[in-house]
């Protein structure tokens, strides 16, 4: 299911399946600038190179999430699912990097009325978020939605504001369940 409409007041949709992995330890940041993926500075951060098509996201400090956003296909998808190869190949192991498993839910929400869903659902008014919303970068949030453990950025594509959210898949039916009957009440 699938609530889609350019002109509704909140779009929901699942993300379908795009590579990713996780990261993390002393040696991490060095070992995403070894594989030439640009790695946000601050803490709860994300870049993406709108010519790349790979989003690096900075969970903390020493922690990435790696994903490929551009479409099948792309060379970003192979990059990123080598990437993924190397890092799990036990005979590639480092110490000070920590390879850490991504199977994350993925939903993207948009539409005029989008910002009142997540001011419904969750303690964070994205407001800022969304005003300073670029499309190669900017800040992430770590929170809670509906007792979920999200993170959650903000993201410009031409005058398109999205919010890409990702959560642990076990609550896959639950938030997105939830999402849509707000969402529905809101308008769509």
């Amino acid at each position: 299911m699938s609530l889609q409409d350019s002109s509704a007041a909140v779009s929901l949709q699942r993300v379908a399946e795009r590579p990713r992995f996780g990261c993390k330890g002393p040696l991490a940041e060095a070992w995403l600038r070894e594989l030439a993926l640009e790695v946000p500075q601050g803490a709860n951060a994300w870049t993406c190179p709108t010519d790349g098509g790979i989003l690096t996201a900075r969970l903390a400090t020493s922690e990435f999430l790696v994903e490929a956003v551009a479409g099948d296909g792309s060379p970003a998808h192979s990059r990123i699912t080598e990437a993924a190869r190397l890092l799990l190949d036990p005979r590639q192991r480092r110490a000070g990097l920590v390879p850490v498993l991504r199977q994350d839910t993925v939903l993207e929400l948009s539409g005029t009325r989008a910002n009142d869903l997540l001011v419904e659902t969750c303690n964070v008014n994205f407001m800022s978020l969304a005003r300073a919303a670029r499309a190669d970068g900017g800040t992430l949030v770590l929170t809670s939605m509906i007792g979920v453990g999200v993170t959650v950025i903000a993201r410009r594509a031409g005058s398109d504001l999205r919010y890409t959210i990702w959560c642990d898949p076990s609550f896959d039916h639950y938030l997105w369940s939830t999402l849509s009957e707000i969402a529905t009440g809101l308008g769509n």
